[in-house]
């Protein structure tokens, strides 16, 4: 007979993981209408040149840089407050933007000062997000976890882009991003709302925010099975995140020939995708191990990056090869995701755990400001086509090399969680 402390079977009885996942869920639709909804106010309503799209995909990608400082503040403080009153200023600085295009005063400098808010803001959720998981749920469920809130990852990806779209159709893009800050208001109110009492973290000497970024950057580097994942996601987030998506839109707009209105359909397909992925993950893991899992999703949705440049022809024919691409990307990233950060998560002493996510986090994205300075500056010099062609190809194969000469591969099982560093 089970023990009557014993945790659920199942994460579906566990009440404060389905209130964090609850709110996610709510928060991450909304960002997703603002990922749409926000380049457009720029591009289409504040007449941002290139050059203006690329700063502003570098000042909202630029606090990313915070990552290793904002893993030390996690390890040292209770997760939850961070969460609720991150959510809180997103919600407040996002307001701002149909408040002041109502007001006839939006301009794209205010655009700048609000994404890089909403990155810093980001950021600090982020990494909080992920360390938090482990308190709420045993070691043995965070494959489950993981798939259930890339799942709703997967779901916002299908929704937001559509009804963003939809929306933006009618002219109402700064409007439509009134959705996203309802939902982090719900996600506020879902985690006030958790009752499983946070112990305080660990005390770690207290020593120089340095010293302590230093702990866990050196622990990423001298674990031969996470270092390679850092290696691949550095080198991703410079062509892929940086350069890829901040010429996206106006490349298949401008360069490809689709209509504005239809790239959040575009960008649904990839929702699709993810929910398979999202679904497959853990089954996957379970099957062929966390380490083939990681490397063939990698092979798989990297390759069909490269029909991103490739696009043309006839209308139909270029809106089958984006729509393709974003099916396998979506689909193998959350595959990927959801084995890597349960790796992390089991093979972190829980006192790192802040400090170690930060560090993959921030060598996986800190190149993409820089990358989507570059886009800018590149496509408005030499155009976007040979710009995303370049990107795409050095974006999907070295990662591929990477894990593949790693021990990445030979990892069938989840490695067990250490007591301490």
């Amino acid at each position: 007979m089970a023990s009557p402390t014993a945790e659920p079977a199942t994460l579906w009885r566990n009440p404060d993981f389905m209130k964090l996942w609850a709110g996610e869920s709510f928060s991450l639709i909304g960002t997703q209408v603002t990922v749409l909804a926000m380049p457009i106010v720029a591009f289409m309503l504040l007449n941002a040149s290139v050059a203006e799209m690329g700063v502003l995909g570098a000042l909202a990608r630029l606090p990313m840089v915070l990552f290793f400082v904002v893993g030390v503040w996690v390890d040292r403080m209770r997760r939850r407050p961070v969460l609720i009153w991150s959510d809180a200023g997103r919600a407040l600085m996002l307001a701002t933007v149909p408040l002041l295009f109502l007001m006839d005063l939006l301009t794209l400098w205010w655009l700048y000062v609000v994404v890089f808010v909403m990155g810093v803001l980001g950021v600090l959720f982020e990494i909080a997000y992920r360390s938090y998981l482990p308190v709420l749920v045993p070691p043995e469920h965070l494959g489950e976890g993981n798939s259930k809130l890339q799942l709703s990852d997967s779901l916002s990806k299908a929704i937001g882009p559509s009804l963003a779209g939809v929306l933006v159709a009618a002219r109402s893009a700064p409007l439509v991003i009134l959705i996203d800050v309802a939902s982090y208001v719900a996600s506020a109110l879902c985690l006030l709302s958790i009752k499983k009492k946070e112990e305080a973290p660990q005390p770690d000497g207290g020593g120089s925010m340095l010293g302590a970024i230093r702990q866990g950057f050196s622990w990423v580097m001298t674990q031969p099975q996470v270092r390679p994942l850092a290696i691949a996601t550095a080198v991703y987030s410079f062509f892929d995140i940086g350069i890829l998506q901040t010429l996206y839109f106006p490349y298949v707009v401008d360069g490809v020939g689709v209509p504005a209105a239809w790239v959040g359909g575009v960008l649904a397909v990839g929702g699709i995708g993810a929910l398979i992925g999202a679904w497959l993950s853990v089954r996957l893991m379970k099957g062929i191990g966390p380490g083939p899992t990681m490397l063939w999703s990698t092979v798989v949705g990297n390759s069909a990056l490269l029909l991103v440049p490739l696009a043309g022809g006839p209308l139909w024919l270029a809106l089958t090869m984006l729509g393709v691409a974003q099916l396998l990307v979506g689909l193998c990233a959350q595959v990927f995701m959801v084995n890597n950060i349960t790796v992390l998560q089991t093979s972190t002493p829980r006192e790192l755990t802040g400090r170690v996510i930060a560090t993959i986090w921030a060598m996986g994205l800190v190149p993409a400001p820089l990358g989507a300075l570059v886009a800018g500056l590149l496509g408005q010099a030499v155009g976007m086509r040979p710009v995303v062609l370049v990107a795409a190809l050095i974006g999907a194969l070295v990662p591929m090399a990477v894990l593949a000469l790693s021990p990445i591969p030979k990892m069938r099982t989840l490695p067990e969680a250490p007591v301490s560093a």
